[in-house]
């Protein structure tokens, strides 16, 4: 592996992206940042954790004018979160390597030479599993998160970025996580790494 690596992980809902990353950046021994992003941002802004969650990868407002700065005390907006996240982003990238899921990592630090852009798919039928199991919910239940979850991550992406979430030309690596689980895609990920 080169001796410096960012790695974003983008993922559809059920697939175990965010699983993956973290058992990831263990085995290799590199921080890694998904909604503990938030409590950094918390820090360094004030803003509750809480307010912050509500605007995680999600539109609140589809109208959101985005020529005006935010009003008031209204830092819940996903325009301010964006702002301050996509600082905080770059921060981290600089420090060195780091695994990030999600947040619109990969489009955010789409010109850094050191960026590795993973995409972690899996059949309907995978992800539905998975969220029964973890979620607790019926199969209806399960299809019905899969839609939506996809679809806020699918709003959030373009509303933000020129590019679409679930683009495979965006992406350096794809992989489907139900070929191996979750483990053995965390070994075919680092097969990769050590051959940077």
């Amino acid at each position: 592996m080169k001796k410096k690596v960012i790695i974003t992980i983008s993922r559809t809902f059920g697939s175990g992206g965010r699983e993956i990353g973290e058992k990831l950046a263990k085995e290799i021994g590199i921080p890694f940042y998904d909604k503990n992003l938030l409590k950094l941002l918390s820090d360094k802004t004030g803003i509750s954790e809480e307010g912050l969650e509500n605007a995680d990868e999600k539109l609140l407002n589809r109208f959101v004018d985005t020529y005006s700065v935010t009003v008031g005390q209204d830092y819940g907006t996903n325009l301010y979160l964006y702002k301050v996240q996509k600082k905080l982003i770059r921060e981290i990238a600089e420090k060195g390597s780091c695994i990030i899921v999600g947040r619109l990592a990969d489009w955010i630090l789409k010109d850094d030479s050191d960026l590795l852009r993973v995409f972690i798919m899996a059949p309907d039928e995978y992800r539905i599993h998975r969220i029964m199991e973890q979620e607790n919910v019926t199969e209806k239940e399960a299809q019905k998160l899969i839609r939506q979850v996809d679809k806020l991550r699918r709003n959030y992406y373009s509303f933000f970025t020129d590019g679409r979430w679930d683009s495979l030309e965006n992406k350096d690596i794809v992989i489907n996580s139900a070929l191996k689980g979750v483990d053995g895609t965390v070994d075919i990920l680092k097969a990769i790494l050590e051959t940077l």
